[in-house]
């Protein structure tokens, strides 16, 4: 679905560097590459198969600017020179995010990766079918300045928005800030509506779970 992409949108409007971790069937690039057509996007995808499979069934084509790779995400986010505006994390393993795209050690890596001023959006599935939600959430707290939390209407998920810098990011301003991308970029929906129906502001005291890191990963829950 793009609408797990969109939110970002509201904190950079314009993005110059695009980064998706998880390929799916490629709407997501698809629908950013539609309407931003001169932003580079890159995406990374652990499986070839996925690749092949997004061109030859759902209309996935690269260009100048849009651009696949069959990669480790984690792997490429480390050997990042050149940061991003917006990275968006939507790698899903058989039942959740692969453990190694959670911890504090990899955050850091995506932190780094992208811009002072850019933002970070985490795919992830929400406490009730995702028994390390309240970790993954407080690692995030841990790594970025401020995170904001957002549900996917008619979805099980949450979207984790993260900013390498503290920022008030106000519900009605922002939801206001969204009606008016859609209507200038002719969206198919209103922003500004999804924006009102899943804000979530959270303090590090309202995650009080442990943070996730790489040497814990035996000790993984599931």
């Amino acid at each position: 679905m793009p609408g797990s992409c969109r939110w970002g949108l509201t904190v950079v409007e314009r993005p110059e560097r695009v980064l998706i971790v998880g390929l799916g069937g490629g709407t997501i690039p698809g629908f950013l590459h539609k309407h931003y057509p001169r932003t580079r996007i890159d995406v990374v995808e652990i499986d070839p198969a996925v690749i092949a499979v997004a061109k030859r069934f759902f209309g996935f084509r690269e260009d100048a600017t849009l651009r696949a790779y069959a990669d480790d995400g984690r792997r490429f986010i480390e050997r990042c020179r050149e940061p991003y505006n917006m990275i968006y994390l939507d790698a899903f393993g058989t039942d959740n995010v692969p453990y190694a795209l959670t911890t504090q050690e990899f955050l850091q890596a995506v932190r780094r990766a992208v811009t002072r001023d850019g933002v970070v959006l985490g795919n992830i599935w929400s406490r009730g079918s995702n028994p390390l939600y309240d970790s993954m959430v407080r690692t995030y707290q841990e790594v970025f300045d401020d995170l904001y939390l957002f549900d996917v209407h008619g979805a099980g998920n949450k979207i984790l928005l993260a900013l390498p810098r503290r920022q008030e990011l106000d519900r009605d301003a922002l939801a206001e800030r969204g009606k008016r991308i859609s209507r200038e970029n002719r969206f198919r929906f209103d922003l500004g509506e999804l924006i009102k129906s899943g804000y979530q502001h959270p303090s590090k005291q309202d995650f009080p779970s442990p943070v996730l890191l790489d040497k814990d990963e035996k000790k993984k829950a599931g």
